[in-house]
C-alpha cells in the first residue's frame, strides 16, 4: 500500500516563476505538487483529480524597499498583521509551474500540470521580517491534465 502511494507520481518538470513589483523588489515563487488523488472516473476529461500542492515565495527586496523598513520592528513569530499593508503594482511576472505523471493501474497515466499565476502583491509598512520587508502575494492556481498512457 505505502509503495503504491509513494510511487504513483513521477516528477517531470518544475519551473520557478517571478514577480517584479512597483517598489523594484523581485519575488520568486515555486509550485510543488504534493499528491494527486483521483476523485471521479469516468469524466469528460478521462478522470477528475484532487491535486494537493504548496507554493513558496522568496523575496529579493530592492535597496529602496530595505531602506523603507530599516527602523521598523521585526514581526514576532506567529503574529498576524492586519494593518499597514499597501498594494503594489505588478510590473512583470512569469508563472511558476510543476508537471507530474500520475500512474494508476485502473485508469492509466496522466500528465498533470499545476500553474501558479501571481495576480496581486502587497507590502507591509509597519513591520519587517528579519531579512527585510514583509510581502504578501496572491495567486491563482491553474490545474490541468491529459491522458498519456493506457491502463497497465
Amino acid at each position: 500500500m505505502m509503495s503504491t502511494l509513494l510511487n504513483n507520481l513521477s516528477f517531470r518538470n518544475s519551473v520557478r516563476g517571478y514577480v517584479k513589483v512597483s517598489d523594484g523588489s523581485i519575488i520568486i515563487l515555486r509550485a510543488a505538487i504534493v499528491d494527486v488523488i483521483p476523485s471521479q472516473v469516468p469524466s469528460p476529461f478521462g478522470a477528475e483529480f484532487n491535486v494537493n500542492y504548496i507554493v513558496g515565495i522568496s523575496v529579493h527586496p530592492s535597496e529602496g524597499a530595505l531602506n523603507e523598513v530599516k527602523d521598523k520592528p521585526i514581526l514576532e513569530p506567529g503574529k498576524q498583521v492586519n494593518e499597514g499593508w499597501i498594494e503594489l503594482e505588478i510590473d512583470d511576472k512569469v508563472s511558476a509551474y510543476e508537471e507530474v505523471i500520475y500512474k494508476d493501474a485502473k485508469i492509466g497515466e496522466y500528465l498533470i500540470r499545476l500553474e501558479i499565476e501571481p495576480i496581486m502583491a502587497s507590502k507591509n509598512t509597519q513591520f519587517k521580517m528579519q531579512q527585510g520587508p514583509l510581502y504578501a502575494l496572491r495567486w491563482a492556481p491553474k490545474i490541468s491534465w491529459h491522458k498519456i498512457g493506457e491502463k497497465t
